[in-house]
């Protein structure tokens, strides 16, 4: 089958995926493979113990792919690789998208300059920040990254810069296992207004305001609002999300509640949130008042969450609220009942009206007829189907 596709494939660009282990069972591949080497635009080689590896299976590699332009290459788990001669030659090369677990950055990594996507995935990383630094900064091109990283000395963490770098990031995700190392590559970046930026600790103890403790309040307002920010504190996770001042929360268990650290972050421009109940629950610290600006919320219950109205506002909180969208949830003629009151409440007191309800279930679970028929009576727009998705536009 691979002679085969690699015989109708011709010049076509090739996507190649190498296990070492697999072709120390079946050496032969390379055979059929190296004919077509220059054809590679896409590598990815992983469980290889050392860098020769790599070289012996394609010879004369990275000059033999000169259309390389997305490379990973990921260590195999079951050896310390300490290697330090730097056996690449990128000069030729205009890489877009380079992946490293736990591969080291070699000068001729750092020379790239052509690179819209870089994931890095370092747990002793012996780079000093600044190297790295310079690096996102001057990589013009670059629009995503991914920074996984543990620095090996402390001292390697502390920046010389008396400000954040500047770049052109657009998305940058930083996963962390300790405090310092978030820290200085938080306080280290500067995203422009409109990037976003993910931060997943898999600290259980982790807290949004000690993480961030180190961006001043200028660089919040740019990451948090009306832009983009996230925050994952394994099992829970925080992540605002515009430019139009969303706010999305995600649980998968009961516990702590990160509606505890939303004083942090500036919600009064908050026009769109959603709850995802991952964990079968709500939150108990939300509160709908603290959003003043919101118009659409939109409660999914993954699979099991039984609506309560409590997790309905009442007709004075959130006056700008238009639409109430639920995906997945057991919704109780109690929660119909609240929504058709709170309805005909805005619309006795002269206040926004409830404009829209939609109701979205995967089982069927779905109010019955009398109760969407009394809602409709109240609410110009009612929604109630079968399904898995919110409808497109909503959110």
């Amino acid at each position: 089958m691979a002679a085969s596709s690699l015989e109708r494939a011709k010049a076509a660009p090739l996507a190649i995926y190498l296990n070492m282990n697999t072709l120390k069972r079946d050496p032969e591949f390379l055979d059929l493979l190296l004919p077509h080497t220059q054809n590679i635009t896409s590598l990815c080689c992983i469980d290889f113990l050392t860098i020769e590896e790599l070289t012996q299976a394609l010879p004369n590699f990275p000059k033999s792919t000169p259309n390389l332009q997305s490379l990973d290459l990921i260590k195999s788990g079951h050896t310390d690789w300490t290697q330090t001669i730097d056996p690449f030659d990128f000069s030729a090369h205009a890489l877009r998208k380079l992946s490293l677990s736990d591969i080291p950055l070699y000068p001729s990594f750092l020379s790239l300059r052509s690179l819209t996507k870089l994931s890095l995935l370092d747990y002793g990383f012996n780079l000093h920040l600044d190297t790295l630094l310079n690096f996102l900064e001057e990589n013009h091109s670059l629009e995503s990254a991914t920074l996984t990283i543990g620095f090996a000395e402390p001292s390697l963490c502390r920046s010389s810069r008396q400000t954040p770098v500047g770049n052109r990031l657009q998305h940058l995700l930083i996963t962390y296992t300790d405090a310092m190392s978030a820290r200085a590559l938080i306080s280290g970046i500067a995203l422009r207004r409109g990037a976003a930026l993910k931060i997943h600790c898999h600290d259980r103890t982790a807290r949004l305001a000690n993480v961030l403790s180190v961006v001043s309040a200028t660089q919040l307002l740019n990451l948090s609002s009306p832009t983009f920010m996230g925050y994952r504190s394994w099992p829970r996770s925080i992540r605002l999300h515009g430019p139009d001042g969303s706010f999305s929360y995600e649980s998968t268990s009961k516990q702590g509640d990160p509606f505890e650290e939303l004083p942090l972050l500036p919600l009064n421009n908050i026009r769109k949130l959603r709850i995802n109940c991952l964990g079968s629950w709500i939150p108990t610290k939300f509160r709908l008042s603290d959003f003043p600006s919101l118009q659409v919320l939109a409660i999914d219950g993954g699979t099991s969450v039984s609506l309560r109205s409590t997790v309905l506002p009442d007709h004075t909180s959130s006056p700008l609220l238009k639409t109430i969208a639920i995906l997945n949830c057991s919704v109780t003629e109690d929660f119909v009942a609240k929504l058709v009151q709170l309805a005909s409440d805005r619309g006795n007191n002269n206040s926004t009206s409830l404009h829209r309800v939609v109701i979205v279930d995967s089982k069927g679970r779905l109010p019955g007829v009398a109760s969407v028929e009394r809602l409709r009576k109240c609410v110009p727009v009612v929604e109630v189907m079968q399904g898995n998705e919110l409808p497109k536009g909503l959110w």
